[in-house]
């Protein structure tokens, strides 16, 4: 019986510049494995990428050419286990694992490719299972490596686009999130009031609009200086945080002591419980502190077809808020 592998080395390489021509990310990954099970005639191929170093103990499925294989595989017991010493190792015959059962075959060859890093550390490994008791020529070694590397790029690759998509979705917040008290900005309020009063105006949801006004907040700035005020704006803030609703208000700091709630498929009886309760809370809080029961006066209005911009629904809960004040603070007009 003739166990020695044959291959083209043409082929080979011409399918690697195929795979990293026309894929990128998991499709790389995936397509790679498949051309490596086909090209090396092989009954089962995975990449793994390292979770623990020195020594590496277990390893990730990046991807199988057989779901069956666990997500993580622990190496002791594998012949995965030595390409970690960042080396290709080759058993022809009576191949040992300690997971394959899953799998309810036999394999009786396998071939371990480690893929390094920029300094040499192994930090995954391309694994090759056959049923066949099969040698390999050392001329299989070149192209594996070849696969390796390629490989080990993508992931870099892979691994920085992930970063980047934080670092973007990191950047987008700061641009939209007030900087002392984190809630929602005013510029960001614009958006979200647009997008909500558009789906209003096609009846696909209801929704109210709370202009919320700390009273007498420049008393408290001038009696116990500004960093005690911004105090007060940070734990108000929390206050709000902790009773929103979530996916249901939306809440936004407008400017100085001026806050505004948007509540989603809220009747306004309803919006106006829940606006009643956040005063509650904001007195009985603030009463344990140096600067004694702080009220609000809030302006409450419903969306709806008849306005013609967020602007007038806005400027509407702002009269109200004033209405509120008008009428002596700690109140709610609806």
């Amino acid at each position: 019986m003739d166990k020695l592998f044959k291959f083209n080395p043409y082929e080979a390489l011409k399918s690697i510049l195929e795979i990293t021509s026309y894929h990128t990310g998991d499709e790389f990954i995936e397509h790679t494995a498949i051309e490596i099970k086909k090209l090396f005639q092989a009954d089962l191929v995975y990449i793994t990428k390292a979770i623990d170093f020195n020594p590496t103990t277990k390893v990730e499925i990046i991807y199988s050419t057989n779901e069956k294989i666990p997500k993580i595989i622990d190496l002791n017991g594998i012949p995965g286990k030595f390409v970690f010493d960042n080396k290709i190792i080759k058993i022809k015959e009576d191949v040992k694992y300690n997971f394959l059962d899953l799998l309810e075959e036999k394999f009786e060859s396998f071939y371990g490719i480690p893929i390094s890093d920029e300094k040499q550390n192994c930090i995954g490994h391309i694994a090759i299972y056959s049923k066949k008791i099969r040698d390999l020529p050392i001329e299989l070694d070149d192209i594996a490596l070849i696969y390796s590397r390629k490989i080990e790029r993508e992931l870099r690759r892979i691994a920085l686009e992930k970063e980047n998509t934080i670092i973007r979705k990191q950047l987008e917040e700061l641009t939209i999130t007030d900087t002392l008290t984190n809630l929602y900005n005013r510029r960001y309020f614009t958006k979200v009031c647009f997008n909500i009063f558009a789906q209003v105006k096609r009846d696909f949801i209801q929704a109210t609009l709370a202009y919320i006004d700390i009273d007498d907040f420049k008393g408290i700035n001038d009696k116990f200086g500004h960093e005690s005020g911004d105090f007060v704006l940070k734990h108000f803030s929390e206050i709000l945080l902790d009773e929103s609703r979530k996916g249901i208000d939306f809440i936004f700091r407008l400017g100085g002591e001026e806050f505004c709630i948007i509540s989603i498929n809220t009747p306004l009886n309803f919006a106006s419980d829940y606006l009643k309760r956040i005063m509650e809370t904001t007195s009985n809080k603030f009463s344990k502190t140096k600067f004694g029961a702080i009220t609000l006066s809030i302006g409450l209005v419903e969306f709806s077809k008849d306005f013609d911009s967020c602007d007038e629904i806005l400027s509407l809960a702002d009269k109200k808020m004033y209405k509120a004040k008008k009428e002596g603070k700690n109140s709610l007009v609806k």
